[in-house]
């Protein structure tokens, strides 16, 4: 069964587009909302394209003369309303996007200067984005949905997104071949150039273990081997919560998880448990917390350390997993005494 992938979310109220042979092109969305979920079809035909500068326009805004030409076709949804705030959704106004199943390509700068939008959903039968699509952009969140085996256009996102990226798979279909959803995280990477002035060179350093991992694609799929190989690198170069978050994750969905690697992993959570407590209590993740118990990381210092940071931030539910297990591994003592 294919899954929702709106979540019950309404559609785009007012959708201007393009024909061609080979399906819809989207030009423009009109709402009051900037969490843009697009139809799959529009009159009977999918939605292919999105235009070169899309959503780079806004109420606000000139019109680019990258657009595609054309007198466009305008689609309602059926629960569209019509009311004064509604406007063209574009630049800041765009807080999400989630792209239709059929599209197979997004135009140069469709998304230009979308600063505030924080995530991004596409199908694997998007092969890759078009130059600058995602320029000024810097979400954290991207989400693939895949329905033919693992190859996607995940490469050429993170390849123009410099900055942390946690990444939702979604299994679409068997034919996945997976039993659940996986996550994995993407740390951040720049570059800086700098002037060598008595040699009058200029050159190019880069921080951040980020770029390293944006490399560990082949034939648009992720190569988990390289993607795991890559731990020193991150634990010399990424500060520690970054890489207690990336091993966590790589624990919790072990997916192509090989067992040298998953021991890696936990080598450095159970000698950094209190940032992984943390986290999992800043996140508000019980199923971290869960998953800590159920593999035996916990010491006894870890949880009185989580028991009082979740007690002092007021996470009822949080502490109350931590003070279970410490009354489970580590009962307290009764008093005894000498006759």
């Amino acid at each position: 069964m294919e899954k929702d992938y709106r979540n019950g979310e309404d559609l785009c109220p007012e959708i201007h587009y393009q024909e061609t042979a080979e399906g819809v092109v989207l030009t423009a969305c009109y709402g009051t909302d900037g969490r843009i979920f697009l139809p799959d079809k529009i009159e009977g035909e999918p939605v292919v394209a999105i235009a070169p500068y899309t959503f780079a326009v806004s109420s606000a805004s000139e019109s680019f003369s990258g657009q595609a030409k054309g007198e466009d076709k305008i689609w309602l949804s059926a629960d569209a309303r019509f009311g004064g705030e509604r406007r063209r959704i574009g630049a800041d106004d765009v807080a999400e996007v989630h792209l239709p199943r059929f599209v197979r390509e997004i135009g140069s700068y469709a998304f230009y200067r979308c600063r505030n939008m924080q995530r991004l959903s596409f199908h694997d039968e998007l092969p890759s984005i078009g130059g600058g699509a995602l320029t000024g952009c810097r979400f954290g969140e991207v989400q693939v949905f895949l329905h033919e085996g693992e190859r996607s256009a995940l490469k050429s996102v993170l390849d123009e997104i410099r900055f942390a990226i946690r990444v939702k798979f979604h299994k679409a279909s068997a034919a996945c071949g997976e039993e659940r959803d996986w996550e994995l995280l993407f740390p951040e990477h720049y570059e800086e150039a700098i002037e060598n002035t008595p040699a009058r060179l200029l050159y190019t350093s880069h921080h951040g273990a980020g770029g390293y991992y944006r490399q560990c694609f082949h034939n648009r799929e992720l190569d988990y081997g390289k993607y795991d190989a890559l731990l020193p690198r991150a634990i010399a170069e990424e500060a520690e919560e970054t890489v207690t978050e990336l091993a966590l994750l790589r624990l919790f969905f072990p997916h192509r998880l090989t067992e040298a690697a998953g021991s890696s992993y936990e080598q450095y959570i159970k000698a950094h448990m209190k940032t992984a407590v943390e986290l999992s209590i800043d996140n508000e993740n019980a199923g971290w917390l869960t998953f800590l118990s159920k593999n035996g990381y916990w010491t006894e210092s870890a949880l009185d350390f989580g028991i009082e940071y979740a007690r002092q931030r007021d996470k009822t539910e949080l502490l109350g997993i931590m003070m279970d297990e410490k009354y489970r591994r580590f009962p307290a003592k009764g008093k005894t005494f000498l006759l």
